[in-house]
């Protein structure tokens, strides 16, 4: 059995962090090869997870110790799925620096999703484009959905990008606007797949799902920081639906509303809530895979001014519901009618979501077993 070693991030304590994680190691399971993560976990990652961080002020501090047994919960439901679901490396190490010390003996390499390829990426380490590695390891090196996250970079930090892409046998990334900046930098052919979660097959996620405790119809809302969404849109579809809301994220404007609370959710009730939602408003892209996979009514939140919005992560969502033909669930501004958030055919975009998947597991398959 071909062993793959594995690099993503995986152990940051995001649920698409994880679930994509997850969901490349499974999928390459499936494909006859031992999946391993080298459990590279540096320092500014697992600082950045703390519950506490020295920049909270006084009221977010106050707020996170009235809820800190949920946040305590969340913390350990993602260790222990880090640790024992995911198939790690015993070993632990903190940086690239480590890694060049140790001797790996696997067949092939392969850098798996999320933003790992952003240098600015406050948990970056060259590790990720495999540069722990002696140059005279003959391993086949390869890459599956990394993202950059951003569109724009520095002459500096793209002729960096030149110089680590050069190990690489096989490069896949997640964005076109990724592989429209490898081809500037690379005569190799770059590919552009989906996301390892659009790529595992929904009968896995099913399987993985943990059934929620809510009963009556919700509306499922998750936003991540320092990104668009509109709350006063979250009011709106309540009132007209006359749904509960159901919200993951710890923010003291939803605490005083008449919300649940999922603060503690594992990545298998995370997966289970969008399986049994009955609505999903949602800035995330990963937010927004899950809606797809399950074909559940949904609206992404982008920003209005795409042009002057170069870097604010939207281009991932964009680019998958392109593809998919569902750009117009993509929301900017405005109130939506109850028509329109319901209104979501699913026929063309299942055609369209099998054939990116197979595409991008057919790239995959031909990496593996060459």
């Amino acid at each position: 059995m071909k062993k793959v070693g594995m690099l993503t991030f995986h152990a940051s304590h995001n649920y698409g962090s994880v679930l994509q994680a997850y969901a490349l190691s499974k999928q390459v399971e499936l494909l006859g090869c031992k999946p391993e993560f080298i459990n590279l976990r540096p320092t500014t990652q697992r600082e950045a997870y703390k519950i506490f961080h020295k920049s909270d002020s006084f009221v977010r501090r106050g707020f996170k110790c009235l809820i800190y047994p949920a946040l305590k919960k969340r913390f350990n439901n993602y260790e222990r799925f880090i640790n024992k679901v995911l198939p790690v490396t015993e070993k632990e190490y903190a940086s690239t620096k480590e890694l060049e010390n140790e001797n790996f003996d696997y067949d092939a390499y392969l850098c798996g999703g999320d933003q790992i390829w952003n240098p600015c990426c406050q948990d970056f380490e060259t590790a990720y484009y495999l540069q722990f590695l002696s140059k005279d390891n003959t391993a086949k090196k390869g890459s599956y959905s990394p993202s950059f996250g951003k569109t724009e970079f520095d002459e500096e930090a793209k002729q960096k990008i030149k110089e680590w892409i050069r190990c690489f046998d096989c490069v896949c990334v997640r964005e076109q606007s990724g592989a429209n900046l490898l081809q500037s930098l690379t005569d190799k052919k770059v590919n552009v797949v989906c996301d390892p979660v659009v790529l595992l097959e929904r009968k896995y996620w099913d399987e993985l799902a943990v059934a929620p405790k809510y009963k009556k119809p919700y509306i499922l809302v998750y936003f991540l920081n320092n990104n668009h969404g509109s709350r006063g849109l979250v009011e709106y579809i309540r009132k007209v639906t006359g749904y509960d809301v159901v919200v993951f994220n710890e923010y003291i404007r939803d605490f005083v509303k008449p919300y649940h609370k999922a603060y503690s959710a594992s990545p298998e009730q995370f997966v289970g809530l969008f399986k049994n939602a009955s609505f999903i408003y949602t800035n995330s892209f990963h937010g927004t895979a899950f809606a797809t996979i399950f074909e559940k009514p949904f609206i992404t939140a982008v920003a209005k001014d795409q042009q002057n919005a170069q870097n604010n992560n939207d281009s991932r969502k964009i680019d998958y519901l392109t593809r998919l033909g569902l750009q117009d669930r993509l929301y900017t501004e405005g109130t939506p009618s109850k028509d329109y958030l319901f209104s979501v055919d699913f026929e063309e975009a299942r055609k369209k979501k099998q054939v990116f998947r197979d595409e991008s597991f057919a790239i995959l398959k031909e990496f593996l077993e060459d």
